[in-house]
């Protein structure tokens, strides 16, 4: 540009800076048109014209360098192999602490989810927000003891290492025993009666199911350790127990459905009991115990329709206490209130058996065969085995809370049947002041509580029972079950996936290469990417199968008719079958689409203000799945279509525009990019032209970007420090963007 006075050049600049910052226009065109109308006018008065060829620039607005990223390239290493017998562990990186207590806090989200490979270790570099510098590793993994792991990025670097679980502490507890062996049932909780949740005595009338059999033999009186576990010297102890191989295997499929804290699917919670397809023996292994409570389960069998009435069922003393020592809170600080009384160790089993004269209360012709057609159903009673702690008398339960009038909670009154109807756990709002408040989940109608799927293996199901044990969550991971024989129950949904999800904000100002109000709400996007990680056989491959970007518009109020485009990149060697789909404004339903498509150029909508609210799918399917850091990628931008195939763009600083770009755009205006050196879409100053807003959804900003009181207000206006952000090249106040508490 050739320059007359730059004095007076840069005294007309200034003014007109001071025009947008002071937030004198109303509206954006006016904001265009009226500051343009006294640049020309207030330039020419001074004796300023622009006579240089259009893609000069003045020499003292020099392009700002920085590329506005929110993200950083972290090298993450999490190890869980200490916690072996390992399988894949999926985990979540945060942020923030994403506990309350024991509990995740509603609305949390992780900023990045994967598993780790078969040994139960994870190196990666990984793409994370630049706020991201104190992470929080935390797993919901069933077999993991130590959930929640944290630690501060130094270096572009962050390690995690998990201790051992308490497996070994567990088998020496579990082995000991008392001199003594009983089956008498006032060693127990009241299994059969509601209890007053004051005293702990039962409620005369109130049998809500038939006494429990103890016909499969006697227990130790201070563990509950029964003395009928299946052992090596018994005959068929093969055909009743499973192989370690065989073990990784189902600990893989509860990897999958069980997490912690985290409500199990509906596919997982089925309520139909386990049916044999032929006459067959039948064991029960226990898998694990993930609480603090010692519960009591039993069994019960019928043929033809389910029961109905709580006391139609027979139930059979399986396990008088699941505890196994495992439990988080057990191995945290709380053991002393156990007093030793771990019964079991992962892996052990016991044989069932068959009873056909059982409704009459006798065992005559008792069998260890199940008939064909057999429904095999179980009952938990939470905290039956509750006589560790006596106060005034009174056998209170062993809670981490203490043992006084008053603290009895919900979980004598709290029964988990397999069989839809016959749980209860009845509403009970003066218990439930009493208990904290803890009972958020009362069960009147006796829905089943428990979830029932398999591990699959050369066609064959291994089938697995997974209670919740109280009232107070739905992740189904108290206490899991496994069942032989393998292959002869209805077959059962097959847990192999787990879906991670990310998500990120595109904010756009449109009167590229002019200047704009830099409010950079004239184009909002929110970009969703979930990805299908799926286990692969018994030897425990972790792949991801499928990827789905769903980008959703949001903006405020503008007029300018612009379009919303993206670039999908990928390794051509993996690449996806990918279909389109939308899901249009107020609809929860996805239905097929057809983009314009361009090469790696996906046009989703040449209006976005016409379509406002609409979500664009983009689902990627690969076939044999791919390594996670294989993953795609897709890079939206706004465009407009002009004579001649050619488009104006608008993309994020430093990305580049697509073949079809009009090029003469750049360096003319407020523009300063340089194509040969591949600067693009880059200006002066601290404001950009877009950027991407890692980590973050687009509720975060209603209060802020997307009010319309703050229409044409620079972003600095209600992000105070944004400035300080861009002016330090990003490394000051990374977290800017997000809201406050």
């Amino acid at each position: 540009m050739t320059l007359v006075s730059k004095k007076k050049y840069y005294f007309c600049s200034q003014k007109m800076k001071v025009l947008f910052l002071n937030n004198v226009i109303l509206m954006k065109k006016l904001v265009f048109l009226s500051t343009l109308a006294l640049f020309l006018t207030g330039c020419v008065s001074d004796d300023i014209e622009y006579k240089g060829p259009k893609n000069s620039a003045p020499e003292e607005e020099a392009a700002n360098s920085f590329d506005f990223s929110t993200t950083a390239d972290v090298n993450l290493s999490v190890d869980y192999s200490a916690c072996a017998p390992c399988t894949p562990v999926f985990f979540s990186v945060y942020s923030q602490n994403p506990l309350n207590g024991d509990t995740l806090k509603p609305g949390v989200k992780p900023i990045y989810s994967n598993f780790t490979d078969a040994n139960g270790k994870f190196s990666q570099s990984i793409e994370l927000p630049s706020y991201a510098t104190d992470l929080y590793v935390y797993t919901g993994n069933f077999f993991v003891d130590e959930q929640l792991m944290n630690a501060q990025v130094s270096d572009n670097s962050v390690s995690v290492v998990a201790s051992s679980n308490m497996v070994n502490a567990a088998r020496r507890s579990a082995a000991r025993r008392a001199s003594e062996l009983t089956n008498n049932l006032t060693s127990l909780y009241q299994l059969s009666y509601e209890v007053d949740y004051q005293t702990g005595n039962k409620i005369e009338g109130k049998q809500i199911y038939n006494d429990w059999k103890t016909w499969l033999g006697k227990w130790d009186s201070r563990t509950g350790r029964p003395e009928y576990i299946v052992k090596e010297s018994d005959e068929g102890y093969s055909a009743l127990t499973f192989t370690e191989e065989e073990m990784l295997g189902i600990r893989q499929s509860i990897a999958a459905a069980v997490v912690r804290k985290q409500t199990c699917p509906e596919e997982f919670r089925q309520s139909a009991d386990l049916t044999l397809k032929q006459q067959a023996a039948v064991s029960v292994t226990l898998v694990g115990s993930n609480t603090c409570w010692n519960n009591t389960i039993g069994y019960y069998f019928y043929q033809g329709e389910a029961p109905t009435n709580l006391k139609d069922i027979h139930v059979v003393m399986l396990f008088p206490n699941t505890q196994d020592g495992n439990s988080q809170m057990i191995n945290s600080g709380y053991s002393r209130n156990y007093n030793g009384n771990i019964a079991l160790n992962r892996g052990e089993a016991v044989q069932l058996i068959y009873y056909p004269h059982i409704a009459e209360g006798s065992e005559e012709g008792a069998t260890p065969f199940f008939p064909a057609g057999t429904k095999i159903g179980f009952l938990l009673k939470s905290n039956g085995w509750g006589m560790q702690i006596p106060h005034d008398g009174i056998k209170y339960h062993n809670a981490y809370r203490g043992a006084s009038p008053g603290t009895l909670p919900r979980q004598y009154n709290c029964w988990a049947a397999s069989t839809e109807g016959l749980s209860y756990c009845p509403e009970n709002k003066e218990q439930n002041k009493w208990d904290d408040g803890s009972v958020k989940l009362p069960n009147p109608e006796g829905k089943s509580h428990t979830a029932k799927f398999a591990y699959e293996k050369d066609g064959q199901q291994y089938s697995i029972i997974a209670f919740e044990d109280a009232a107070n969550d739905e992740d189904f991971g108290d206490v899991i079950l496994a069942l032989k024989p393998v292959g002869l129950f209805q077959q059962l949904p097959v847990p192999t996936s787990r879906t991670t999800s990310t998500s990120d904000v595109y904010a756009f100002e449109d009167l590229w290469p002019s200047a704009g109000d830099y409010d950079m709400n004239d184009a909002l996007v929110e970009v969703e990417e979930d990805r299908v990680l799926t286990m692969f056989n018994y030897k425990n491959n972790v792949f991801m199968t499928k990827q789905i970007f769903k980008l959703t518009t949001d903006q405020n109020y503008v007029t300018i008719k612009s379009g919303l485009a993206l670039t999908l990149e990928y390794n051509k060697s993996n690449a996806p079958t990918i279909e389109m789909k939308k899901i249009l404004p107020g609809k929860t339903e996805a239905v097929e689409a057809n983009f314009v498509k361009d090469g790696n150029v996906y046009l989703l909508t040449e209006d976005i203000k016409g379509e406002l609210h609409t979500t664009y799918i983009l689902e990627l399917t690969y076939e044999g799945g791919i390594q996670t850091s294989n993953a795609a990628k897709v890079k939206p931008f706004l465009y407009r279509n002009e004579d001649g195939g050619k488009r104006w763009e608008v993309h994020i600083p430093m990305e580049a525009p697509t073949s079809k770009m009009d090029m003469s755009y750049f360096g003319t205006k407020n523009d300063k990019s340089d194509p040969d050196n591949k600067k693009y879409y880059v200006r002066s100053g601290d404001y950009p032209f877009a950027f991407r807003l890692s980590g973050v959804g687009i509720d975060a900003f209603k209060s802020t970007i997307l009010d319309r009181n703050n229409e044409s207000k620079a972003i600095d206006v209600f992000f105070p420090n944004f400035i300080e952000w861009s002016q330090s090249q990003g490394k000051k106040y990374t977290n800017w963007y997000l809201p406050t508490e």
